[in-house]
């Protein structure tokens, strides 16, 4: 999948959207949204809030570098992998197939005034980002997903709207599993 592929302007309304229902799920307050359903998964729907909210400033965070040509990530060579060009272009990700790495993990407790900071943030980073449509499409660097490989900057933001997706279909069959 070449980055002229991915429609910036599709994945930023994506991301807006998927951004709207956690900060609405947020906001009905930690005592709702801590019970698990194991059968689901063993995560409660504010863990998967805060993975989430950790993975997309992570992953949008690698957009900006890219966007400027400019981080300590960036590299100038790389290729899209096999495995990465799937994932991007089934826009799915199958669950229960990669683990959180350690940096996005939730623990048991999740703290919610970082929590609403990490939202709040990663909602004024998609905004500054969205008026770079065509830095993002034109970027040629890379830099590595430790299961994906290389992606450049719209890779990425493809990736960000597709984690961000997969995770609110698990926190939507949790809730329902909760009743």
């Amino acid at each position: 999948m070449q980055p002229t592929e991915v429609s910036v302007a599709a994945e930023f309304a994506r991301l807006y959207e998927v951004l709207g229902a956690f900060e609405a799920y947020h906001a009905a307050g930690p005592e709702s949204l801590a019970r698990r359903a194991p059968g689901v998964s063993g995560w409660s729907v504010e863990q998967h809030l805060f993975h989430i909210a950790l993975a997309t400033d992570l992953s949008l965070s690698n957009v900006r570098s890219l966007a400027r040509g400019s981080g300590a990530l960036v590299r100038d060579e790389g290729g899209l992998g096999q495995r990465a060009a799937e994932v991007l272009a089934s826009d799915e990700q199958p669950r229960g197939v990669a683990e959180a790495p350690r940096m996005v993990r939730p623990g048991d407790d999740v703290n919610p005034v970082f929590l609403a900071n990490e939202q709040a943030g990663n909602r004024r980073l998609v905004e500054e980002l969205e008026a770079q449509t065509d830095a993002i499409l034109s970027a040629p660097g890379w830099i590595t997903h430790q299961d994906l490989g290389p992606l450049q900057a719209a890779h990425w933001l493809r990736f960000s709207a597709l984690h961000a997706r997969h995770h609110w279909a698990i926190v939507r069959d949790v809730i329902a599993a909760l009743g």
